[in-house]
Order: structure tokens, then sequence, then C-alpha cells
């Protein structure tokens, strides 16, 4: 069997959901679409769901580092956070970046308004940029 390349610069659809024809140019999904996210409990590290991430490490009380399946082109890339809270519903929790960004991983850490770090119920984030 043969092995191909489908080459196009637009998809288009026939409308037949909601009636009118819709196209989207390919640029704007290589460039606009998440190249990985996660979706996972907090104080585990085990993974609800995710897109190129090949493993969670959990660095102890809030603090968390993700493994991309494939390696972003640079630590340029954009990172959105989201947390509930902490685990017993005290302290609303936030995510941030712990230190630079890598190309092959990123490390979190998850704060309480005291300042405290600390595991989250449930944590995710998204991941845009361009991939190696």
């Amino acid at each position: 069997m043969a092995n191909g390349t489908i080459a196009f610069d637009t998809l288009s659809t026939s409308g037949q959901i909601t009636g009118t024809a819709k196209s989207v140019d390919t640029d704007y999904l290589v460039s606009g679409s998440a190249k990985a996210w996660i979706n996972y409990p907090g104080a585990a590290t085990s993974i609800n769901d995710s897109l190129n991430i090949s493993s969670l490490g959990d660095d102890g009380g809030g603090e968390y580092t993700y493994n991309y399946s494939n390696n972003f082109n640079n630590d340029d890339y954009s990172t959105t956070f989201g947390t509930k809270e902490r685990s017993g519903g005290a302290d609303f929790l936030t995510g941030k970046t712990n230190g630079s960004y890598s190309t092959s991983a990123q490390e979190i850490r998850c704060w309480d308004y005291a300042g405290s770090l600390g595991d989250p119920v449930h944590a995710s984030s998204t991941l845009h940029g361009d991939l190696a």
C-alpha cells in the first residue's frame, strides 16, 4: 500500500448541520489551534484527558510538570491555566509557570490567596505555539 500526501489551502463544509456552508483557511488551523492541553485532578499524576502530553509529574505540594509528547519549536509559546479550589473547598487556587518555559516540558505551581502552594481539586492548561 502506498502512502501519499493531500495538500489544500482551505477546508470547506456544505453546511449540513447549520444549513450554511463554511470554510476556513488551513493556515488558521495550523497557527490557531492548541498544540497541547491537559486536564487532571490535583494531588495526582493521573491525567483525565490530554493532547500532546506524555506524562504528568506531581512535584509535591501544588507543583506539577507536564512533559510533551512532541516538543515545541521554541520556548515562546503561550500557556493558559485553570484550577478549581483546593481539596476541602478552602481557598481558590491559580496556576503559573515555575521559572522559564522549556521546549519539552512545563512546570506549574498552584497558589492560594494567602500565597501558599496547594493542590487543586482539578486543574487544566492549554498551550499554543509552533511544534518542532
